[in-house]
């Protein structure tokens, strides 16, 4: 989560009205890369508005759809009555998750987010028509959009040694299940957020972003912790995953996001164009 559009209080009050809360205070958040989003009070709760700052309606409402087919698994309501648009984006208000996210992770949080990821994985029979924009298409959009030319050849260079990699979709994803978009209280795992990114998809590259974020203490990778995520992985889900078979999802989920940083004209593009060079060394 992040601040791209600055929004005042009354603006925000004035949107949301049809929810019948007012904001006392809002506070901008700092993390994330994709959209806008404050936190609301309103007397002694908080509330999660959030304007999207490139899903368009049809998205969102497929978005909204999701989270209340999925509300078993700790995630936040919508509260919007309607969906509506600010300056033709998006906008919704959510239920606030309480909690912290975790940036010291244990295998206790590695157990839970996996187990959260497995029981997202094993719902069946839910209809989401929204575009996977993690496949080999829309990777190519955004590469070919660089106009740096020897980074986008560095890319291109990295993504020839997995351009063999089967990204066909078989469950329902969440793509973007970073340490940012998860909260814990007491250890305890309080909610996961932000699906805006979310698709029916390929499972091995979900659990690869989950790897790459989690399992990295800066440019350390925790060969432990990826091997308790498959071990755990495997015993919550109906799907099996082969530990050998996650290497090539692991470098095409960096590849990814290295080059959604790039396309958002982020300066951190090179952590992940890093973290591929050790696992191609390392797995």
């Amino acid at each position: 989560m992040a601040v791209l559009t600055k929004l005042t209080i009354e603006e925000i009050n004035s949107l949301i009205a049809d929810t019948n809360i007012s904001f006392n205070h809002i506070f901008e958040t700092s993390t994330g890369i994709s959209d806008t989003t404050y936190i609301g009070v309103s007397n002694s709760d908080k509330y999660v508005f959030k304007l999207f700052e490139n899903a368009s309606l049809r998205d969102v409402k497929s978005q909204i759809k999701l989270l209340d087919s999925i509300k078993s698994l700790n995630v936040p309501n919508v509260l919007s009555k309607d969906i509506k648009l600010y300056k033709n984006k998006p906008f919704t208000l959510f239920s606030y998750i309480e909690g912290s996210c975790s940036y010291f992770i244990t295998l206790n949080h590695l157990e839970q987010i996996t187990l959260f990821l497995a029981s997202l994985h094993n719902i069946k029979d839910i209809r989401f028509p929204k575009k996977n924009i993690y496949e080999i298409s829309s990777f190519n959009k955004m590469l070919n959009s660089l106009m740096d030319n020897k980074i986008k050849e560095e890319i291109k260079n990295k993504f020839e040694k997995i351009k063999g990699i089967d990204l066909k979709s078989s469950a329902l994803i969440h793509g973007d299940l970073f340490p940012d978009n998860a909260k814990f209280i007491n250890g305890k795992l309080s909610g996961v957020y932000d699906f805006t990114q979310s698709c029916f998809g390929n499972i091995k590259f979900d659990l690869a972003v989950v790897v790459i974020s989690w399992c990295f203490n800066e440019y350390s990778f925790n060969n432990l912790y990826f091997e308790q995520i498959i071990e755990n992985y495997n015993s919550y889900s109906n799907k099996k995953i082969e530990k050998d078979s996650m290497k090539i999802y692991l470098l095409y989920a960096c590849l990814y996001y290295a080059l959604q940083r790039l396309y958002k004209r982020r300066e951190d593009y090179d952590e992940y164009l890093k973290k591929y060079e050790i696992l191609e060394k390392i797995l």
